[in-house]
């Protein structure tokens, strides 16, 4: 069959929904994320019939696990996403922001989540958001994965955009280097105290494409080290 001729509809839609909607998953995670409960090997005769027809990427990454994304003829089909292809650079990262957001999720203070082709904001593109719970209250709470520092201009100029948003109350920057996380305090503690209050800086223990380790995490806020449970618990 032609791939002008296939229109997904079941389980196919299904499967590319759910990639649409974190815009790049590994096998396991897509099993688990669809909505329809399908036997592991009928899943991967789908996924495999999904990319002979063009829909569907794979790369092999993260100790050798296979990753799923769209190609831009598969976008066409979903309502999640309406942006582009992953490209080769950028794609480690995106799988790593996915695996932030489902981390975060299993969090009990964190209700909701959205990648970031889902986000309409127009001056911020943060990688993605979770709306969080604190004192009764619910707040946004935009990501911002950082696997390479940036220079010192260009990450305040981020802080200063966050710190004037409507749309998102705080910004987390997540990192696993610690002289990363340092450098990006340090620019942070430079700013007025307005821009200060909505930035949080996050060391993780461990930030991988499988594995984000986060509840023992540190962070710098308001001038201050403090723990990840301090910021975000009750």
């Amino acid at each position: 069959m032609k791939s002008s001729q296939f229109v997904p509809h079941g389980p196919y839609m299904d499967i590319i929904n759910t990639i649409g909607k974190w815009k790049v998953v590994d096998f396991n995670s897509l099993s688990e994320l669809c909505s329809f409960k399908i036997e592991y090997s009928n899943l991967r005769k789908k996924v495999k019939k999904l990319e002979e027809l063009g829909l569907l990427k794979s790369e092999n990454l993260g100790r050798k696990k296979k990753h799923i994304f769209l190609t831009n003829h598969g976008i066409k089909f979903t309502t999640f996403d309406k942006t582009y292809e992953i490209s080769d650079e950028s794609l480690n990262h995106d799988i790593i922001v996915g695996t932030v957001l489902r981390s975060f999720l299993q969090f009990e203070r964190f209700t909701n989540g959205r990648m970031f082709h889902e986000i309409i904001e127009n001056e911020i593109e943060p990688d993605a958001l979770l709306t969080g719970i604190k004192g009764g209250r619910e707040y946004e709470l935009a990501i911002e994965v950082e696997l390479t520092q940036k220079a010192s201009n260009r990450v305040k100029t981020k802080y200063s955009r966050y710190s004037r948003s409507k749309t998102f109350d705080y910004c987390v920057f997540v990192t696993h280097k610690k002289g990363l996380f340092w450098s990006y305090a340090r620019f942070l503690g430079e700013m007025n105290s307005d821009v200060q209050s909505k930035i949080i800086i996050m060391h993780a223990l461990e930030l991988t494409p499988d594995k984000f380790s986060y509840i023992e995490s540190y962070c710098y806020f308001k001038g201050q080290e403090k723990s990840f449970k301090e910021i975000f618990g009750e």
